[in-house]
């Protein structure tokens, strides 16, 4: 009795232990099956993404053409096919030309902006230039002026004393008695030789000397009140 009880223990042992073994494989290979499900729907996922590209790809390609002669069509059509500057070029380098081109353009741009403030103060300090220009004329039209009636009052005061040397002249000259008159007409300010003694007379040429040095004085005084040259070429009478 107890050696039957001791083997049916033992079979439910070794039941147990493979029922935990299968469910144990069970349960693995659900996670197998699990992981393959997911890798497959991966796989069908990109399955239909690479239909997808492939046909973008061929829709792209058609239109690649296309466009291959739609630009063929444009360069014969503008030239280029037959121009050796651009003969062997692609659309692309054409493009990167352009580009700097464009770039150029924009350099050149920004110098003219740059030229167009320059012009903008040279022109400024142009009309200053010109006010000055006008005033400095305004100035020498003034001193020319100015000078014009120096000259002028110079030209007056010598004309005076020539004339007040002529009359000083006049008066160192002796009286001349007239033929035709009875009485000889006396000067109340000439003394003839008659009125006066023989030691009181004076000699011949002293007036001539007064008159000489009365000429060298007026002479001096008038240097003193002459006007110099002036460097516009304008000089006194």
């Amino acid at each position: 009795m107890a050696v039957f009880s001791k083997g049916d223990k033992v079979s439910k042992f070794e039941t147990l232990k493979l029922l935990e073994k299968c469910r144990k494989e069970r349960d693995d290979a659900m996670h197998r099956e699990g992981v393959l499900r997911e890798k497959l729907r991966l796989y069908e996922s990109r399955m239909r993404s690479t239909e997808a590209l492939k046909q973008k790809m061929k829709t792209l390609t058609m239109d690649n053409k296309e466009l291959r002669k739609q630009v063929k069509a444009l360069r014969t059509e503008i030239g280029l096919e037959s121009s050796p500057k651009f003969n062997g070029k692609t659309t692309k380098d054409i493009i990167n030309d352009f580009n700097d081109k464009e770039r150029e353009c924009c350099s050149l741009v920004e110098k003219a902006g740059k030229l167009s403030l320059t012009i903008d103060d040279l022109t400024s300090e142009l009309a200053n230039t010109v006010t000055s220009k006008t005033l400095l004329e305004d100035q020498v039209q003034t001193l020319q002026q100015n000078l014009k009636d120096m000259t002028n009052n110079q030209r007056r005061l010598l004309k005076l004393w020539e004339d007040k040397k002529t009359q000083r002249e006049q008066l160192a000259l002796p009286a001349i008695p007239q033929k035709n008159s009875l009485k000889p007409i006396i000067h109340k300010a000439i003394q003839t030789e008659m009125s006066i003694s023989s030691s009181q007379r004076l000699p011949l040429n002293a007036f001539e000397t007064k008159s000489i040095q009365r000429d060298n004085d007026t002479m001096s005084a008038l240097d003193k009140h002459s006007f110099p040259a002036y460097g516009n070429g304008f000089t006194h009478c």
